[in-house]
This record gives structure tokens, C-alpha cells and sequence, in this order.
């Protein structure tokens, strides 16, 4: 799929005070080493990871969150969106790192086993938690498809402006991307993942 608006970057679109409220929720929570669950015998990332899910203690969350993308996706893409999946808690210390990988499956969630049956992962949104001066490395990468395969240095993206504490990048969760390996200090990020319909 040919993007005009491959992603985009909401500059500390969240408060620094409500992003100290996502990691002190997210460290409370149960955490758990990160996997990828459609393939655990060639795992492709090594953090740590607590779910958040929707509910009266985290309506504030997805509230703030979904109005963000919801705005972002008017302006951009103008997809059918459904809501978000539970979100995700990460934690990256030094040498951990999650390498290149989609977050939209192949198929929809089965109609039969699953709480979004039919749905397919759409927008994928990463807010970021932790001050850019408190790490070194671990930097977000995106391949936005907006040049042939045979210039990766221009078609493969770093993108330092999402270090900012309560940054937002929003993007369309077919696009590979990658965090590098963390080597110093601790990353925090909150991912999230919006639904909807298969395009057709």
C-alpha cells in the first residue's frame, strides 16, 4: 500500500505529569519478559512488559490516548477504526532491544476465539515515557515504503524526534519497525494497538 502520510509525530502530546502516571501504572502492574507469540522459538526482542487493560482505573488512559490517534487517523488516513486492544507497558534496559517486526497479523482475529473477533490491527500508536537524556541507544526505526528496497539508508527511518517525554508517534501497524538496542540507562514506552475492519 502506496501512503501519503506513512506516520506521524505528536510532540509531547501528552503531559509530562500524565506520562509519570502511565509508568508509575505501568510498574505496579504484573510484568512479564516480552515474546513474540506467533513465533516463541525465534524470539526477536528482550524487555519486559505489563498489559493494561480497559477499565475504571485506566479509562483516563485509553481516553487520553484514543483521542490523540482518533485525531491523528481524521487527519491522515481517515480509516474505520473499532478501538484499541489492551495496552502495552514497555520496559527496555541496557542491551535489551526488539528487532524488526509488523504488529498486524496476516489474518483478522478468528470470529471464534478472540475478544475482537474479525478485527485487524490498523494504527499502531508508541508514546514515549522516559526523558531522552535518561538513556542512550535504543532508537525507534520505521520503514515507511515511500522508496524502492534498493535505497534502505533513505527508505529505513530513525526517528529521534519521538524521544520526547510524551511524544506520540502514530503509524499504520503493517510498516516494519524496530527499537535498537538500549546502551545505557532505561527506556520506557506505552504501545497501543487501534482495530478495525480488514481493508478490502
Amino acid at each position: 500500500m502506496r501512503l501519503e502520510h506513512p506516520y506521524c509525530v505528536i510532540d509531547r502530546g501528552l503531559s509530562t505529569a500524565l506520562c509519570q502516571r502511565i509508568v508509575e501504572t505501568g510498574e505496579s502492574a504484573e510484568t512479564m519478559p516480552g515474546s513474540v507469540i506467533r513465533d516463541p522459538e525465534n524470539n526477536t526482542r528482550d524487555s519486559h512488559v505489563a498489559w493494561l487493560s480497559y477499565g475504571a482505573d485506566t479509562a483516563w488512559l485509553f481516553d487520553a490516548v484514543g483521542q490523540i490517534v482518533a485525531d491523528a487517523n481524521a487527519r491522515y488516513w481517515n480509516w474505520t477504526l473499532s478501538g484499541p486492544e489492551s495496552m502495552q507497558y514497555t520496559h527496555y534496559g541496557p542491551d535489551q532491544y526488539y528487532s524488526w517486526h509488523a504488529d498486524q497479523r496476516k489474518k483478522p482475529y478468528p470470529a471464534d476465539d478472540s475478544r475482537w473477533p474479525g478485527l485487524t490491527r490498523k494504527l499502531t500508536a508508541v508514546v514515549s515515557l522516559s526523558q531522552h537524556q535518561n538513556y542512550i541507544g535504543g532508537d525507534f526505526m520505521l520503514e515507511t515504503l515511500e522508496l524502492p528496497p534498493d535505497q534502505p539508508d533513505r527508505r529505513l527511518k530513525s526517528l529521534p524526534e519521538i524521544r520526547n517525554m510524551g511524544s506520540i508517534l502514530v503509524f499504520p501497524s503493517f510498516l516494519y519497525h524496530q527499537v535498537t538496542a538500549v546502551s545505557a540507562g532505561h527506556r520506557r514506552s506505552l504501545v497501543a494497538w487501534f482495530l478495525g475492519p480488514p481493508f478490502v
